[in-house]
């Protein structure tokens, strides 16, 4: 008995020997079939068939197909009523499960099966697994599909023409871009878009391709729909068949107008920087030098080929080479650096001035890829600045010698009438003093000489007359014989007073010593103290200073003794200012809890200097008062109170005419001290004298030549 089962009326026209040969023909067929009567019921099928369809160990003879197929059942019945009555081989396909849980495709393929008299008695059904196949379709439709989007996207026009280059068929890329139909492109109608300036050589170059069969390439100008050309770049590839001639060409158009345009910018910049004057250089971050102008060649002596690839740093000089680190910091922050002015090194090891503008170079993105540099030589600006500078530094010498000159000569000229009027004054008050003076002694005789005669009288005549015993108790005679000798003694001490302070005066103004010899600076200090005693004194709204006097051993000293007073009387003067001044804003009370005092103090300062010190216990200097000091014409004191020349007189005459130092140094609230040094012996280079008309000729020329120079610039 086979493996296979068969109904009753299979056999009512067949002996068995033929059936079972189809029996054993159909068990053993590679691929799934079965025999179905019209009904759709089995009648025979094959091993394969029960395996695939997962019916093994099942008997499905005489079962309805879509009893066993109940998932399939509405397309294969219509597919089977139509293959029963039209009698014609129909395909179905159908998806099913796989084992595995994904997907698969089945077809089933319909035949009609007749008997002798050509009668149709049912359907031979195969089923085949198309699973494999249904994939690689779909692949195939998936990356077709893709092409065909891609062709869409692109930027690109793709087209395709016959071996001469016609076009025979709708190139939709072309006709979207120029506008032309495909009745205006056709054939050799494409090349009407083409410039009319480019039409011939196109025609020549696709000629020369189409003949040696190799790529066709070139630019050319292509027509826009809009009437606008834009700058194309062809290819076209030849497609060849299997005897090696041309079946087809596929070519490509793609856009460069973009590129051409920044390609001329590109030439026109290169040309504009080539032409440039200055320096203008490219670099990387890392500072490699990537491109190098004619006027870098000319500003650094180095030709392109030679720095190109080479570090930055080659160009700066030692001193100066953490600039180029600094720099490139600043530029990967995307930083600009303006006018910055620095030194670089030529080829030759010289040093250059520059002023350098570095700005970041940046790609499409906006992302930082290096730098670009424009050097220019400053040096002659440098020089002109340099000399302009001195010009001005001479200039403003000038004029402050000038200005010292001017106060100095005021000054003297102030110092020489008031030295005038002091010594007139003294030598009139002088004349009459001396007279008064020298006739005391006499004087003072002849009052003895009468009193003691006086005295005789009244021992010898006991009783006088009435007439004169009135007058004596009249005049009081008793207390004229003993205040007369008291008031002669005062007359004379009233005097000799006088007749200090004139010699002070005449001590001070010097009159009569306008050359530079050997005086006793003590002198000097005592004439100004006299002269100033007044200031020094008590009065009624604030007690006196007190004067200290701590002097040293000091031989005489070769200076001019009248300006060197004029020095001493300054710094006294504004020793008594400083130490009045909290007096006007404070009770007697409170001044007289503190002595105000003035300490000067001389000594030796080595062998050859001496040293005065003038000390107060005042308020002190301010110290923005210090910085301008000995400024000519600066003062704090009120309008009217004070010049500003006393402090800028006393130094010049201390530093320039004496060759000597003037020192002061103060804290606010301590007081201030002024030390004068000034050598005992003065060099014959000394400078002459405030006033000396040589002096004076000889700045006013070299004050004059100066401004000369300047105003020729």
């Amino acid at each position: 008995m086979s493996d296979y089962t068969m109904s009753q009326n299979y056999f009512f026209n067949s002996d068995f020997q033929r059936d079972d040969l189809y029996c054993s023909f159909l068990e053993n067929l590679p691929i799934a079939a079965a025999i179905l009567d019209c009904e759709m019921k089995y009648l025979l099928t094959s091993q394969r068939w029960l395996s695939e369809l997962g019916l093994e160990g099942q008997d499905i003879i005489g079962r309805s197909h879509l009893e066993v197929f109940r998932q399939f059942c509405e397309p294969l019945t219509q597919a089977y009523q139509y293959c029963l009555m039209a009698a014609v081989e129909l395909c179905v396909e159908e998806q099913f499960q796989q084992a595995d849980g994904l997907t698969g495709w089945r077809q089933w393929t319909l035949r009609p099966w007749c008997s002798s008299t050509r009668v149709v008695n049912g359907v031979m059904l195969v089923a085949e697994d198309v699973t494999d196949r249904k994939q690689a379709e779909l692949a195939l439709r998936h990356s077709e599909e893709r092409y065909r989007f891609l062709i869409t996207a692109i930027s690109q026009i793709i087209w395709d023409t016959k071996a001469e280059g016609e076009f025979i068929n709708e190139q939709p890329g072309w006709s979207a871009f120029t506008g032309q139909s495909f009745e205006e492109l056709k054939g050799w109608g494409w090349l009407n878009a083409v410039h009319p300036d480019d039409q011939l050589h196109t025609a020549k170059v696709w000629s020369q391709a189409v003949t040696s069969r190799t790529l066709y390439k070139l630019e050319h100008r292509l027509r826009r729909h809009d009437g606008e050309y834009c700058h194309m770049s062809v290819r076209g590839v030849p497609i060849l068949n299997p005897e090696g001639n041309i079946r087809e060409w596929i070519g490509v158009h793609t856009d460069i107008t973009e590129y051409k345009q920044a390609q001329e910018a590109m030439f026109c910049l290169a040309a504009i920087v080539e032409s440039s004057d200055d320096a203008i250089i490219s670099k990387t971050l890392d500072g490699v030098i990537v491109s190098w102008n004619r006027g870098a060649e000319a500003l650094f002596g180095y030709q392109a080929q030679e720095v190109i690839g080479q570090p930055m740093a080659m160009l700066v000089p030692s001193d100066r080479i953490n600039e180029e680190p600094q720099i490139l910091k600043k530029l990967r922050q995307g930083e600009r650096v303006d006018h910055f002015e620095t030194v670089r090194q030529r080829k030759d090891g010289t040093l250059i001035d520059l002023s350098l503008t570095i700005s970041p170079v940046k790609d499409s993105t906006g992302k930082i890829i290096g730098a670009s540099k424009i050097a220019r030589d400053i040096s002659a600006r440098k020089e002109a600045q340099e000399a302009l500078r001195q010009k001005a530094t001479d200039l403003e010498t000038a004029l402050l010698e000038l200005k010292r000159t001017q106060t100095q000569l005021v000054q003297n000229e102030k110092m020489s009438s008031l030295g005038q009027l002091v010594a007139g004054v003294a030598h009139e008050i002088n004349n009459p003093v001396n007279f008064i003076y020298a006739n005391f002694k006499p004087a003072n005789e002849y009052i003895q000489h009468l009193l003691g005669l006086l005295q005789l009288y009244q021992q010898h005549y006991p009783s006088p007359a009435p007439e004169i015993q009135g007058k004596s108790e009249e005049i009081d005679l008793e207390f004229l014989l003993e205040d007369l000798p008291k008031l002669l003694r005062s007359m004379e001490v009233g005097a000799d007073r006088i007749k200090k302070i004139v010699l002070s005066l005449r001590n001070f103004s010097r009159m009569d010593e306008a050359e530079m010899k050997a005086v006793n600076i003590h002198e000097g200090i005592d004439s100004t103290l006299i002269i100033l005693q007044n200031r020094l004194k008590t009065k009624h709204d604030h007690p006196g200073i007190e004067v200290i006097k701590d002097y040293g051993n000091l031989p005489l000293v070769e200076c001019y003794a009248g300006q060197l007073n004029q020095v001493f009387m300054n710094i006294i003067s504004n020793a008594i200012d400083a130490l009045e001044e909290p007096h006007q804003s404070c009770r007697l009370q409170e001044i007289e809890q503190k002595t105000s005092e003035i300490r000067i103090c001389t000594a030796m300062l080595g062998s050859d200097h001496v040293q005065i010190r003038i000390v107060d216990n005042g308020p002190g200097i301010p110290e923005f008062v210090q910085k301008r000091l000995c400024d000519p014409f600066f003062t704090t004191k009120p309008v009217g109170k004070g010049t500003g020349l006393g402090m800028s007189i006393s130094y010049q005459i201390v530093t320039e005419k004496h060759g000597g130092s003037l020192r002061y140094h103060s804290i606010p609230g301590q007081g201030a001290e002024f030390v004068i040094e000034i050598p005992i012996r003065q060099s014959k280079c000394c400078l002459p004298m405030l006033g000396d008309k040589t002096v004076n000729k000889t700045i006013s020329e070299t004050t004059l030549m100066v401004l000369s120079d300047f105003s020729d610039q």
